[in-house]
């Protein structure tokens, strides 16, 4: 039975369309996941179904109460995570018969994660959940609804099959790209074999006397014109092929060693035999922490074992705690109150970069903040914009070691794949909380767990991928490539290098 149906349906913001669609339909029992960039209108969209929102054009039609979670509200002095916990079981003990749900498991902790992939699966109304996290998306999840360039589109399956989906159409995009030009060239080469041939013809062999020239000019010009009005009818064919535009790849930012100043020491961080508290309560006993220049290292643990007041110890240098003097740190926590608000994106980005501007705009375009953000106000950001930014102002400085409390939290998929690739090939050191399971397994060379009044630390039970040389002998490879004389010996010698690195066991 059909539940909600949207059709035709256009919502304006500030005199532009913030999105589109033709159809979006959903059954009882369906489980949709609303996906799509930061600020493009997904949230918008939770509002419009449920009917707070009424300022649109088209058609609505819902066929039972909805029930939206918002990601934001009153936290009442408690966590963030905690709040939304308490949201989603109030929402649930309704029983609703349509239920929409905005970034429900954000601040969650693993446990509290798998409640409630559980409790989704479970659910037998109508769901529909705006979220960026992966694991929920692929685990609930019956359908997607992907908003991209301002209009909705739906796929049937899970994340998973979404994203094997998308992927085959960026080859199919690409491969009929690329048979595009192969045609255009082949189409450009005979029409310049066409004046070439004609302009054979009317010169005539060297070997004709004057007469034979003489007597076959009409006879040369008849035959040079059919190959030009041939060479014509393959140009006016050509110009009419609808031309695809390239596909569009974004480049990763590759950083490297002397991006960053330089790291003395055996340890960037070392902490001994430190105990912490949170008023009355204790939260770690003898904590022993050692990280290494390079090493990406990830806190895990439930909600309220100490992750944030580990970071902060570390930060503060308490008593036990030592950071290198040559560390320099770049410290991201979720405030986006710091930001100046009547500043623009690129005013806060040129005064906190350390990179030239042409590397700083690459990497603000991986994050999706292209050249239409430049001049946009702080102010006018969403909330996840505003994530992006302060997140980029850290990674862009002049830090050799990033504290990273909860980076992932409401960044779009784009944003989530940028940042795994910046670190994964990040020169410096890197510690970090995420409860995004897949981003920890990708990033961390190291996941240290916060369990029972102690810091476990694994040492050797990595599951990302290993700090190396590799992003730093790729980039010295790419510029010696574009340099105007190439040293090939050296060419060899970093390419030796990288083939060992890649063929060395894990």
């Amino acid at each position: 039975m059909i539940q909600l149906n949207l059709t035709h349906l256009t919502k304006i913001v500030a005199g532009e369309p913030l999105f589109t669609l033709n159809q979006l339909t959903a059954h009882a029992g369906e489980r949709i996941g609303i996906i799509g960039a930061n600020g493009t209108g997904k949230t918008t969209l939770a509002h419009i179904i449920a009917g707070t929102d009424t300022d649109f054009t088209g058609q609505r039609t819902v066929t039972a109460p909805v029930t939206l979670v918002p990601q934001i509200a009153p936290t009442n002095g408690r966590s963030g995570g905690q709040s939304m916990l308490d949201r989603v079981r109030r929402a649930l003990a309704q029983r609703p018969e349509i239920l929409i749900l905005d970034e429900p498991s954000a601040n969650l902790d693993d446990e509290h994660q798998r409640w409630l992939i559980g409790q989704l699966q479970h659910f037998n109304g109508l769901l529909l959940v705006i979220s960026h996290d992966r694991e929920l998306l692929t685990a609930v999840t019956t359908q997607i609804w992907s908003l991209a360039d301002r209009v909705y589109t739906t796929y049937n399956g899970n994340f998973a099959d979404f994203i094997t989906l998308r992927d085959q159409e960026k080859r199919n995009d690409l491969d009929r790209y690329q048979q595009e030009q192969r045609e255009r060239r082949a189409l450009r080469q005979a029409i310049q074999a066409r004046h070439e041939k004609a302009d054979r013809i009317r010169k005539g062999s060297r070997h004709m006397s004057e007469a034979e020239r003489a007597n076959s000019k009409s006879m040369r010009e008849q035959n040079a014109g059919k190959m030009e009005r041939g060479a014509r009818a393959l140009k006016d064919r050509m110009n009419r092929q609808k031309v695809a535009g390239k596909p569009r790849e974004v480049a990763p930012l590759k950083l490297v060693a002397t991006d960053l100043p330089p790291v003395t020491g055996k340890y960037v961080i070392n902490v001994t035999d430190v105990h912490l508290r949170r008023g009355k309560h204790d939260l770690l006993d003898h904590v022993q922490l050692r990280i290494k220049p390079g090493e990406r290292v990830a806190l895990a643990g439930p909600n309220g074992s100490g992750k944030s007041t580990l970071i902060a110890a570390i930060l503060a240098q308490r008593p036990g705690i030592r950071l290198a003097p040559s560390a320099r740190v770049g410290y991201f926590h979720q405030d986006m109150t710091t930001l100046p608000t009547d500043q623009t994106v690129w005013q806060v980005m040129r005064r906190v970069t350390a990179l030239d501007d042409n590397r700083t705009r690459q990497l603000m375009g991986a994050f999706g903040l292209k050249a239409g953000f430049y001049d946009r106000l702080i102010g006018e950001l969403s909330g996840g914009e505003r994530v992006k930014v302060q997140l980029l102002a850290i990674l862009v400085s002049a830090s050799n070691l990033l504290v990273l409390d909860e980076p992932t939290n409401y960044l779009d998929l784009p944003a989530l794949q940028a940042l795994e690739d910046f670190l994964v090939g990040y020169p410096g050191t890197v510690l970090f909380v995420a409860h995004d399971q897949a981003f920890r397994q990708r990033v961390a060379t190291r996941v240290l767990t916060l369990s029972d009044h102690r810091l476990v630390d694994p040492q050797r039970a990595a599951q990302g991928v290993p700090a190396t040389d590799l992003p730093r002998l790729q980039f010295e490879y790419d510029q010696l490539m574009q340099a105007p004389e190439l040293d090939t010996q050296r060419l060899r010698e970093i390419r030796d290098q990288i083939a060992a690195l890649k063929s060395a066991p894990n």
